[in-house]
């Protein structure tokens, strides 16, 4: 892997860490103001993107595997954003003390959409090796 593909890899990973901080406050302040009705999934909004960050810091520090093509990180982007509004919504829902059973489908479209990048990278990688 070249130095510009660690730095894109690095500026992704950040990007994931300033989301992260922006749904950590978000969901802290939300819950600050919901008179001490508290919901997971706002709790912990914030690791869906830090397991982005992770997983792109993790990609920058190894030598031997290849960046991932724009389409392989738009898709897992799009998929990491679509569970973490996924969970912003079931927590505001779960805050306000109602259900609401559209929420499921930003879940499961988030997990097709991070799958399809995630395989289509392993996919793509594993035809490369020897």
């Amino acid at each position: 892997m070249s130095v510009s593909d660690k730095i894109t890899l690095r500026r992704t990973a950040r990007m994931y860490l300033v989301f992260a901080s922006i749904c950590a406050v978000f969901g802290g302040v939300y819950e600050y103001f919901s008179h001490g009705v508290y919901s997971p999934f706002m709790m912990f909004m914030f690791a869906i993107p830090m397991f982005g960050a992770a997983a792109a810091f993790a990609l920058s520090m190894s030598d031997e595997l290849r960046l991932p093509t724009r389409t392989e990180r738009s898709l897992l982007g799009a998929g990491l954003a679509t569970l973490t509004v996924g969970s912003c919504l079931r927590g505001i829902f779960d805050i306000y003390g109602s259900t609401v059973e559209a929420v499921s489908f930003y879940w499961i479209a988030g997990f097709v959409l991070a799958l399809a990048g995630a395989g289509l990278y392993a996919r793509f990688t594993a035809r490369r090796t020897p």
